[in-house]
């Protein structure tokens, strides 16, 4: 999996998406794109494009980040892979 969406928005006048993806550097890419009146209203044209790129050598850290902020045990981190059907190892010793 290199895609996901993180929203898809759609209402009679108006669409927001917004896309992570990781591209063929290894960056983290957010991608959105909104079209509709409020955005000829905020912008002065239909559709509004926008990226926010973290390069591929900080992607370590926001992952690691992410998990501290997420999640409070290992059991939780491991049941969120298991629901993600994430393949995932885990060993202990007694």
């Amino acid at each position: 999996m290199k895609r996901i969406t993180i929203y898809d928005i759609r209402t009679e006048s108006s669409h927001s998406t917004l896309e992570a993806c990781i591209d063929d550097q290894g960056d983290l890419v957010l991608e959105g794109y909104d079209i509709g009146d409020f955005v000829k209203e905020y912008w002065g044209d239909s559709d509004y494009e926008y990226w926010l790129r973290v390069k591929a050598e900080h992607v370590p850290a926001v992952l690691l980040w992410l998990i501290q902020e997420r999640f409070k045990t290992d059991s939780e981190f491991r049941n969120w892979l298991d629901a993600k059907k994430i393949p995932s190892q885990f060993d202990n010793y007694i």
